[in-house]
């Protein structure tokens, strides 16, 4: 048996009432994990932002870097 199939067994031999508890809960489980996802990829976000840093290149760099079509970068 798959460790699908496992859980379905499991499910099956709950009463309709003791079903739609642990159903409720796994719901309740994924929408706190749904929030805290988001609110992990913003920290990281304002993390990386706040840390943007200047790097100085050399002619040859640079110019490799501007000629680069497939290089996404800002000029500022």
């Amino acid at each position: 048996m798959t460790l699908e199939e496992v859980v379905i067994a499991k499910l099956q031999q709950l009463s309709e009432g003791e079903r739609q508890k642990l159903l409720t809960l796994i719901d309740a489980w994924i929408e706190q994990h749904r929030a805290t996802d988001v609110k992990d990829i913003q920290q990281a976000i304002a993390a990386v932002q706040s840390t943007w840093a200047t790097v100085t290149l050399d002619q040859k760099t640079l110019r490799w870097v501007a000629e680069d079509k497939e290089l996404e970068y800002e000029l500022g």
